[in-house]
């Protein structure tokens, strides 16, 4: 299980524990040299479910505005909870999964069971948004009845949120502009409305011209300590002359990135490049990292590519000749972008050190982690390439393991 990076877990979990303790000392303790340590004891299989199942529940309908009851599950008037936002609910967001991570019992008196349970809800809704949370409850179990004395909520911040990108015409956008309220009613807008990024036969691939506004939508909801920002340049992967940074929309940690200007999809005249960044925190250590680059040559559209994308499980039966081959080009996947390195993961940055120490940029040890040695031997790996300083990105990483059959 991945160690999500969540300042208030530790303090919040440790008021739980020490919940725990607080509740078996109400009564009048025995002298101390008989005090019994409290057994943990396995609860049954079907027990077991069913408190996962109730106490899950509970807090999802506590999530979602709680209007909602969940019979015999209690959340204790008297008991300390910090589950549910002022400013936004999942209503709407259908349960994906429940992963359970941590689940103790102590047996406090016969037929009275305490219970802690942690582990994560994922969600997902009709258009594709994606969010999760971790949580953390303390319950007492009397009789089939299960009362939550203390329970916490809190987000999880996508490693790499995904994004989607649409070039909208100006007199569209702005004759809509007053009737779109929130991030759904934007999204829908630019899914009926941007131009296509694909030509059919017969049609030009070139010579569209007005002004156009470029919109990105960040599928995965990300918080307030992170950053995400959109730029247009005129060469790729941030290079070049900005030509536009894009102003951003925050619905309850959904984010919209919008610029305008002449960004007219497949126009010969006017190139640009766009490049979607990210940073889980933007005070932390880990690296800002770009999740989207996008271009405004339109591409030929092809029925079988399209047909396969649409059906994935066709591709997974096509034979292995017919997948590229990067002996042909001499070329690794790494170098040709078919695998990509994230540094947030220690392995992935082993590899990233490993390849930086070969051409003499770092000389500090294979110690997994992107720290400031790590990163001033990127910076000088990107100024001396072109790119821009403090970025990792599919691009660099393209330029980085070129040549090396990685």
């Amino acid at each position: 299980m991945r160690k999500y990076n969540l300042s208030l877990l530790p303090l919040l979990c440790g008021l739980i524990l020490a919940g725990c303790v607080a509740s078996t000392t109400t009564l009048t303790p025995p002298p101390p040299k008989v005090v019994p340590t409290p057994q943990v004891v396995p609860p049954a299989p079907a027990q077991k479910l069913d408190d996962i199942k109730l106490v899950s529940a509970a807090l999802i309908e506590r999530l979602r505005g709680g209007r909602i009851s969940v019979d015999n599950v209690t959340l204790d008037p008297n008991g300390q909870h910090a589950v549910g936002e002022l400013e936004f609910n999942y209503d709407g967001f259908d349960v994906k999964n429940v992963g359970v991570t941590g689940y103790i019992t102590a047996e406090l008196a016969p037929g009275k069971i305490q219970a802690m349970l942690e582990g994560v809800i994922l969600f997902k809704d009709i258009i594709n948004r994606r969010t999760g949370v971790y949580f953390c409850t303390q319950y007492i179990v009397t009789q089939g009845h299960i009362n939550i004395t203390k329970s916490v909520v809190a987000g999880i911040p996508p490693d790499f949120p995904r994004v989607e990108t649409f070039f909208i015409p100006e007199d569209k956008f702005k004759a809509a502009a007053s009737s779109l309220l929130n991030y759904t009613d934007y999204y829908l807008f630019a899914i009926e409305n941007a131009e296509p990024m694909s030509y059919g036969e017969g049609e030009s691939k070139t010579g569209l011209t007005g002004n156009y506004y470029i919109m990105t939508f960040c599928k995965d909801r990300i918080y307030e300590e992170a950053s995400l920002n959109m730029k247009v340049t005129e060469k790729p992967f941030g290079a070049g002359k900005t030509l536009a940074d894009a102003i951003s929309i925050n619905d309850s940690g959904w984010r919209i990135l919008i610029a305008g200007g002449k960004f007219a999809p497949g126009s010969s005249r006017y190139k640009f490049y766009v490049g979607v960044n990210y940073k889980q925190d933007a005070g932390g250590y880990l690296p800002e990292v770009v999740v989207g680059e996008f271009h405004n040559t339109k591409r030929e559209y092809n029925p079988q590519a399209a047909a396969a994308q649409a059906a994935p499980a066709a591709t997974q039966t096509a034979p292995a000749t017919q997948a590229p081959a990067p002996a042909q080009s001499g070329e690794g996947p790494l170098a040709l972008g078919q695998q990509y390195l994230n540094p947030v993961f220690p392995a992935d940055v082993e590899i990233i050190q490993i390849r930086l120490k070969d051409l003499g940029l770092y000389t500090g040890k294979i110690d997994r982690d992107f720290g400031p040695l790590t990163r001033k031997a990127l910076d000088a790996f990107n100024q001396q390439h072109g790119l821009p300083k403090g970025q990792w990105s599919m691009g660099v990483q393209k330029a980085l393991f070129q040549g090396t059959g990685q």
